[in-house]
């Protein structure tokens, strides 16, 4: 028979978080990426199974195997009498969002033929159907906010808990879907602790009745979060503006009338105009697939972005991971004026019948942010995007639709680059024309680009 976990403590915390960006918890259904929505309170929600495998992960990283099995469990039980030590010290509940500032957000994506660089359709998730190149992805807007409670049963692990909680405050903790493209980041708007003693009546009576206890019973503890070990190996920005106009094209829904635009730029919830996360990581791959080309070094691709499996290769996963960018200041885009255009026939050269059309183009400040986390050789993906991100600095590369008219190329201003292992930093100023590297890290990158590129 199993023997049974004895525990004299247990400590409860109530955690309320917040959407730093996008989060995809798909529940594939219909034709389109769904989020995953609650049977009885019909509100989008994340699973607790998907919270403790997230945060476990986490965990596995920063401590191992065998110290992540004392907190979240052993994989498999045995059936001896010291079954229980494989049991788990944790126990999480659903995080369901509630009303306040929850909006979704559907975004066109096209999914690309790695081969040929063109689009490609699939298989709808669950059926035996086709799909066109082009579908939707449904999101919970930045700014949704959620709840859950976490029980612990082990005040051994309070501390490392407490850690792994302070990491999905700092943003090293990514949840559900589409991580690459920057979805899935975390802030906690409070954090409440409450330790029930169970040698105690008083602690015993509260613990009966632990679901009716207001907020102010417990502890608040959000500001002495300690600092948590960081996953990514460097962060890097580029700051700069648009030369001219930019477009990520979207159909124009929220205006209608003569003057209404046939696409626009596409927002977030918040209304804003963005470069999504996806948008920019498809043009720097993009750049980044064609300088490893050059160099006859695709592997570093492969390890930045992440390879599919077959039968004989279990695949890796990427270790970049990018985010939305809010382009230039949404009153002033909301003034700029439509932009008309004409369809040309590609045989004859002339206007096609009915080609005129508008779009509402975007303009302004940009700051593009992309991590690269330690794993995977992570200096010689970062010395492979800097060289993308050279080639943006000075036209090469550009970001969104219509580039053939002069549309997305960026004026960057810097490029910074952090080493979060050391808190050392690099800088190159383009306008002045100066870099600045005294630890050496863009060098070190680079050279590690060289060195796969030698043993490729």
């Amino acid at each position: 028979m199993a023997a049974v976990m004895k525990y004299q403590k247990i400590i409860k915390y109530l955690v309320t978080a917040v959407c730093a960006q996008p989060l995809h918890i798909g529940s594939a259904s219909g034709e389109k990426e769904e989020v995953l929505v609650h049977p009885t309170d019909d509100r989008p929600f994340i699973q607790a199974s998907s919270l403790a495998g997230v945060l476990r992960q986490y965990y596995t990283v920063t401590h191992g195997e065998e110290q992540a099995e004392g907190l979240f469990g052993a994989r498999r039980f045995e059936t001896d009498a010291n079954a229980c030590d494989g049991a788990s010290r944790v126990r999480f509940g659903d995080g369901v969002f509630s009303g306040k500032d929850l909006m979704l957000e559907l975004r066109p994506r096209v999914k690309i033929d790695p081969v040929t660089g063109t689009c490609d359709s699939g298989a709808i998730k669950g059926t035996n159907r086709q799909a066109g190149h082009k579908f939707q992805m449904e999101s919970v807007g930045a700014g949704a906010e959620f709840g859950f409670q976490v029980y612990l049963y082990d005040e051994r692990y309070q501390a490392d808990l407490e850690e792994v909680l302070a990491a999905v405050h700092q943003g090293s903790v990514q949840f559900g879907g589409q991580k690459s493209n920057g979805c899935g980041f975390m802030k906690l708007r409070s954090l409440r602790r409450k330790t029930f003693d169970m040698t105690r009546k008083e602690d015993r009576a509260s613990w009966a009745e632990e679901e009716a206890l207001a907020e102010q019973a417990y502890e608040d503890i959000t500001d002495g979060l300690k600092t948590a070990a960081r996953t990514a190996a460097y962060e890097v920005t580029v700051t700069g503006s648009t030369e001219g106009e930019l477009l990520v094209k979207s159909i124009a829904v929220e205006e209608c009338g003569k003057d209404a635009p046939d696409s626009m730029n596409i927002r977030n919830a918040a209304g804003e105009y963005i470069v999504p996360g996806s948008s920019l990581k498809g043009a720097v791959r993009n750049q980044m697939e064609r300088i490893a080309s050059c160099l006859g070094n695709a592997e570093v691709v492969a390890a930045t972005f992440g390879k599919t499996g077959d039968t004989q290769d279990n695949g890796i996963a990427g270790n970049i991971v990018f985010r939305d960018t809010v382009v230039g200041n949404r009153e002033d885009n909301d003034r700029a004026g439509n932009r008309s255009r004409i369809h040309l026939d590609k045989f004859t050269g002339g206007v096609m019948y009915g080609g005129l059309f508008q779009e509402k183009n975007v303009s302004g400040r940009v700051e593009f942010s992309i991590l690269i986390q330690d794993r995977n050789h992570p200096d010689s993906s970062c010395g492979l995007l800097l060289m993308a991100l050279r080639d943006m600095a000075v036209g090469m590369m550009s970001i969104g639709g219509g580039y053939n008219v002069g549309k997305g190329i960026i004026d960057v201003d810097r490029i910074e680059v952090k080493d979060c292992r050391s808190d050392k930093r690099a800088v190159i100023a383009f306008q002045a024309g100066q870099t600045e590297d005294e630890s050496g890290i863009i060098a070190r990158c680079m050279r590690a680009v060289r060195q796969r590129e030698a043993t490729a």
